[in-house]
């Protein structure tokens, strides 16, 4: 009942959750007007390169006009890489939701350093059986068998975008990386809610360390096949006119599931502080410093896995794909409005072949599509015939 409410608390506890909030605004505005820029020479270099994102072809194709053209409005370089990646991996409200994770670093790193340690033979366990033994490719050839779906291949428009490991500390790259992190993060506060719900143990220590592991599994799974992924697999559906990519389709279930679980479980076990005369203020602190142990988590993941084997991994997984499925490649173009999906090659060609053909293209080519993508093959076979 409402009188039984410690209303007092559950406002503090509340105000303490809204923290990050508040903290968040003014670091995205930081971020956009000193980090990014937002003068003249930004806002026309920004809309050049959306001007290439909208005819649907890959940024990198257009390098050494999009460097003279930095270099005509006086950008530095990593100015002008940093707003060609805030356009293409954005950081949004929600990463700037973690960055307070700096200011109580030290007690994060203590928390999160067992996960750490814990998380490595179960990722590389995860990755035995999922890629080494080929349980995700199969599954996506029953996804495409079972349900009628085809899998075809569109290179995304940031291919290439992020720099070699020798750059690793570049801002741009940063940026990109960081992208994916709220991705696993939001794992970590999902499994501890989870367990405190579920379970109502008394220890706190006990609660940590059986939600650790849930998570740890958990991003054993979702970090592995996102990565995996990240090879640009589409999926299509003739029968609802859809084009969708495998990670974008992935992120669409899971999404929903992890976020309105949030806010359910977040909700649920607040008041249930409140009712049974709970500490809300302890618990709000306590969800704020699981998020931030999982950012740290999630941080390390993107960096201490992702960055240096996800390569390898993406590299394996795009030869069982070639190897199970033998995708076609296509460019996905739009052009004074008319969208077109053209067949190129084979995903092996394409990707033995790097960008090319189309590699320093101009603004010319831009607005002569499709002339410009040379050497594309006939359309594939009709299967009704």
């Amino acid at each position: 009942m409402a009188s039984g409410l410690d209303v007092e608390n559950l406002l503090w506890a509340i105000a303490i959750l809204g923290l990050p909030l508040l903290l968040a605004l003014p670091a995205k505005l930081l971020y956009r007007t000193m980090i990014l820029g937002m003068g003249p020479a930004e806002r026309t270099y920004r809309s050049t390169v959306q001007k290439i994102l909208d005819a649907g072809m890959q940024v990198e194709q257009f390098r050494a006009v999009l460097d003279d053209e930095a270099r005509r409005l006086g950008l530095k370089p990593s100015r002008a890489k940093l707003n060609e990646t805030d356009l293409l991996y954005p950081l949004t409200l929600t990463h700037f939701l973690l960055t307070p994770m700096v200011f109580i670093l030290p007690v994060v790193a203590v928390i999160s350093i067992p996960i750490i340690i814990l998380g490595i033979p179960v990722l590389y366990a995860m990755e035995v059986v999922l890629i080494r033994r080929r349980v995700l490719i199969n599954a996506i050839k029953l996804l495409e068998t079972w349900f009628g779906k085809q899998i075809i291949h569109i290179p995304d428009a940031g291919n290439d975008h992020c720099s070699s490991d020798a750059k690793v500390l570049d801002t741009s790259n940063i940026a990109v990386h960081f992208h994916h992190v709220p991705r696993v993060v939001f794992l970590g506060l999902f499994s501890w809610l989870i367990i405190h719900w579920t379970l109502r143990l008394d220890t706190i220590l006990l609660e940590f360390a059986l939600s650790g592991l849930f998570y740890i599994l958990l991003v054993g799974i979702v970090g592995i096949v996102t990565t995996a992924l990240e090879s640009n697999l589409v999926l299509v559906d003739p029968a609802r006119g859809r084009i969708i990519p495998i990670s974008d389709w992935l992120d669409s279930m899971l999404t929903p599931i992890v976020g309105v679980g949030l806010f359910f479980l977040l909700g649920r076990d607040l008041m249930a502080e409140a009712r049974d005369g709970g500490n809300t203020v302890l618990f709000s602190a306590t969800v704020l410093l699981v998020l931030y142990c999982a950012t740290a988590v999630g941080v390390t993941f993107q960096w201490g896995y992702a960055w240096w084997h996800g390569k390898s991994v993406r590299k394996q997984f795009e030869r069982q794909a070639i190897e199970k499925l033998n995708p076609q490649s296509y460019d996905l173009t739009r052009n004074r409005g008319r969208i077109q999906l053209n067949v190129r090659c084979s995903m092996a060609e394409r990707i033995e072949g790097g960008i090319a053909p189309g590699t320093n293209l101009t603004f010319t080519d831009l607005d002569n599509l499709p002339t410009a993508q040379t050497g594309i093959l006939v359309s594939p076979n009709n299967p009704l015939e």
